[in-house]
């Protein structure tokens, strides 16, 4: 039997995290699966892979800024967001739990895991292998660029959509994914104006950011991974052919990898091989009903 999807809503700290739970109410001691997205994405990029993950109490969250989930006051650094993950797994009462991440979820994980190394089991990083790294001599350009976004809110607001297929015709004209995948993602993204749909996120999560961590920061964050770690890249994603990927994925102390056809939002495409890879790197056995 699959479990059904449930919404969930988490206070901390006065910001509510939205997010999907799908669990076996009458299992006891699941494994526990925190699932985080990419950018501009929200929960919904999990659904297509979340009956193929029968054996976990598992919650997708749209992260602070995205989908149902309120912004945060101070942005979206990556440690604020890190330390706002851990505070996550607190209200879900968790001890610890297995993350998946993708994109930029897969860039935040593995801090957390080396922040607080307690609460991750396991890290699954779905065309992700840590966070973007630039060197150091362009750290002033981009303190430019960061600086301007800022004096200049209103060129990052949304356009306004007449009608929701104008939305998921401008999200894959963004990104090479199945027009499925794109309404999943829509479904959860829009405002409902009189005048049409606007994008639900906050515009802020468009400004540049003030500060990359350089590749060599990046390298001793993945050594200092002390969990096991398996890394899922599509044939046609974004990693394939990025000339740091091979290095930073020889940084993981307990690693594999796995190559599957596709593109960046492969969980979503094809979601059957993702889950596989995961109940193999987990040893969990799925039953689909079959």
């Amino acid at each position: 039997m699959r479990p059904k999807l449930e919404s969930i809503a988490l206070d901390i700290d006065g910001i509510t995290v939205a997010g999907i739970r799908a669990r076996d109410e009458n299992a006891s001691d699941l494994p526990r699966m925190l699932c985080i997205h990419g950018w501009l994405d929200n929960a919904n990029s999990f659904v297509p892979l979340i009956p193929y993950l029968p054996a976990f109490d598992l919650v997708a969250i749209d992260l602070p800024g995205h989908g149902y989930s309120d912004p945060l006051p101070g942005g979206y650094h990556f440690h604020e967001l890190t330390y706002f993950l851990y505070r996550v797994i607190e209200a879900l009462q968790w001890p610890s739990c297995h993350i998946t991440g993708h994109s930029l979820g897969g860039g935040i994980a593995p801090l957390l895991a080396v922040a607080h190394p307690p609460c991750v089991q396991s890290l699954s990083l779905i065309e992700a292998s840590g966070p973007l790294s630039e060197p150091a001599e362009l750290l002033p350009k981009r303190m430019v660029k960061a600086f301007n976004d800022r004096q200049n809110p209103k060129l990052m607001r949304s356009r306004i959509f007449k009608h929701k297929q104008e939305a998921v015709d401008s999200r894959l004209r963004a990104t090479t994914m199945h027009t499925a995948s794109a309404k999943l993602i829509i479904d959860r993204q829009l405002n409902r104006l009189d005048e049409g749909y606007s994008w639900r996120f906050d515009p802020r999560w468009r400004y540049a950011s003030p500060q990359y961590q350089t590749e060599e920061q990046v390298h001793a964050v993945l050594n200092a991974v002390s969990c096991p770690a398996l890394t899922i890249l599509a044939d046609e994603g974004f990693l394939v052919n990025r000339e740091a990927t091979d290095a930073r994925l020889a940084c993981f102390e307990s690693h594999e990898t796995i190559m599957l056809p596709g593109h960046h939002h492969v969980h979503m495409d094809t979601p059957e091989p993702v889950a596989a890879a995961i109940n193999r790197f987990l040893q969990t056995t799925p039953d689909l009903g079959g």
